[in-house]
């Protein structure tokens, strides 16, 4: 890893990740709030009158305990698709914008490998994702402490959003992978974008009714359990594992590809 040009990335990366999470905190505290019973039952009657809308967006499911009502209503859509917007806006201004504007070729002119710079690059993408994981789980706490208090397990809380990094890890490593090796600008910024993307939406149309309810199994979301995490649930756990290291073979995949590719600038 190169210091300077990670602190120098850092700077710019910093704000669009503070957005994400602000947007990211707000939505934890309402949707923590609604687990008030009176604002429940509120809920309640939309999911009946809309039920297929609730399953597209993984909220069909109020649970019975704190935690599995914020996993229903917050780690189906919201999680997945905030910080995938991060992602994208990040990957592409760690990788994409200096091969468009050329400033890839002052970075290669310095005495350093193509893969000590992309790791560089890589290491400020992670970094911004464990930081607004980090307010995510504080916030969290925070809240569910101040509004019930002792209703929200922390060890329970800390699984659930290890195994959520690993879907984002993976995710994240998909755009990379696009970013790094693709030659075409548009296709390198948004290829790994749209795939992610058809992960979601296939997601959410599995849950629209029985006859696509085999959707659900056909992408890589299918090996994000949450609740099966916090339960210790072994298949869970390899699932999410399995999100992990396929999300850091991916990073490496595509710090591999820049490292071959032709950049003739």
């Amino acid at each position: 890893m190169i210091l300077p040009l990670f602190k120098h990335e850092l700077r710019f990366c910093l704000f669009p990740t503070f957005i994400i999470a602000a947007v990211v905190i707000l939505y934890t505290c309402v949707i923590i709030g609604m687990y008030d019973p009176e604002l429940g039952e509120s809920l309640a009657l939309m999911r009946d009158a809309m039920p297929e809308l609730f399953a597209a967006f993984g909220m069909a499911d109020r649970g019975t305990t704190l935690l599995e009502f914020v996993v229903n209503y917050l780690y189906g859509f919201l999680l997945v698709v905030l910080p995938l917007v991060l992602v994208a806006v990040l990957a592409s201004r760690l990788v994409v914008r200096h091969i468009e504007r050329g400033s890839i070729s002052y970075l290669l002119a310095q005495p350093i490998g193509r893969t000590r710079l992309m790791l560089s690059q890589a290491g400020v993408l992670a970094f911004c994702l464990v930081l607004l994981m980090v307010v995510l789980t504080a916030f969290e706490l925070v809240a569910a402490q101040a509004m019930f208090p002792g209703e929200l397990a922390v060890s329970d809380l800390v699984a659930v959003n290890a195994a959520m990094f690993c879907l984002w890890l993976f995710l994240s490593g998909a755009c990379w992978v696009g970013a790094c090796a693709l030659p075409n600008v548009t296709a390198a910024r948004w290829a790994g974008v749209a795939l992610c993307s058809l992960f979601v939406l296939v997601q959410m149309l599995s849950g629209v009714g029985d006859e696509l309810s085999w959707l659900a199994d056909v992408t890589p979301l299918a090996l994000f359990d949450p609740l099966g995490v916090a339960s210790g649930e072994t298949g869970a756990l390899a699932g999410a594992a399995a999100l992990g290291i396929s999300g850091a073979a991916l990073f490496a995949l595509g710090t591999a590809a820049f490292s071959r590719r032709d950049l003739s600038m």
